[in-house]
C-alpha cells in the first residue's frame, strides 16, 4: 500500500512540477504608468487563464478593474475591484475579456488602460486570486523613476505545457512503475 501511495505521490508531483503560468509585468520596463504604450505592449501578448498580471506604480496611480462601458469612458465608479498598493498581481482565473483603468480619470483618458483577452487553454490549475486593497500586501515603492539602473523584470513568462507536460508526467510515471516493480520483486 505505502508503494501505491508513493506512485500517485509521484504521478501527482510530475504534473505539478510541469504547468507554469505566464508571468507579465504590465507595460514592461516603464510598468504601469503614464508614459507607457500599454495597448502596444499588450497587442504583443497572448494571455491564458493562470497567467498572472503584475502592475508596478507609484502612489500617483493606482488600478481599478472596471466593467466594458466604465473602460470606455475612464469611468471610475462602480469598479469591481481596487488596488492601490504599488505592486499588484492579477491572476487570470477565468477565459474572457477583463478590463483595468488607472484611477485617475485624466491619466486613463490618456491610454492608461488594459484590455486583456483570456483564452480558456490553462497553463495552470489552482491560481490563487488578488488580494484587495487592505490585505497584506507588498511594500509600496517609494517612487516610481525612469532611471535605466533600476531592474523591472520584463514580461517573458516561462511556460512548459501541452504535449511536453505530458510527456514529461508519463515518463515520471514509468519511472515510478519500473521502481515498484522492482522494489516489488
Amino acid at each position: 500500500m505505502t508503494k501505491l501511495i508513493l506512485l500517485c505521490f509521484l504521478s501527482i508531483f510530475c504534473f505539478a512540477l510541469t504547468s507554469h503560468a505566464a508571468t507579465y509585468v504590465v507595460g514592461d520596463t516603464s510598468g504601469w504608468d503614464i508614459s507607457s504604450d500599454i495597448d502596444s505592449w499588450a497587442s504583443s501578448k497572448t494571455f491564458n487563464v493562470g497567467d498572472v498580471l503584475l502592475f508596478q506604480y507609484s502612489s500617483s496611480h493606482s488600478v481599478n478593474e472596471v466593467r466594458k462601458e466604465n473602460f470606455e469612458t475612464c469611468s471610475t465608479t462602480n469598479i469591481l475591484r481596487k488596488f492601490s498598493n504599488g505592486n499588484t498581481t492579477v491572476i487570470l482565473s477565468n477565459s474572457g475579456i477583463r478590463y483595468f483603468v488607472c484611477g485617475n480619470k485624466l491619466h486613463c483618458l490618456g491610454g492608461m488602460k488594459l484590455k486583456v483577452d483570456v483564452d480558456e487553454k490553462s497553463t495552470s490549475v489552482g491560481a490563487p486570486q488578488a488580494q484587495s486593497e487592505g490585505a497584506a500586501t507588498l511594500p509600496q515603492p517609494s517612487s516610481k523613476s525612469n532611471n535605466p539602473s533600476t531592474v523591472i523584470p520584463t514580461s517573458t513568462g516561462y511556460m512548459n505545457g501541452g504535449f511536453q507536460s505530458q510527456l514529461i508526467a508519463s515518463m515520471c510515471l514509468a519511472a515510478a512503475m519500473l521502481l515498484e516493480i522492482n522494489v516489488g520483486i
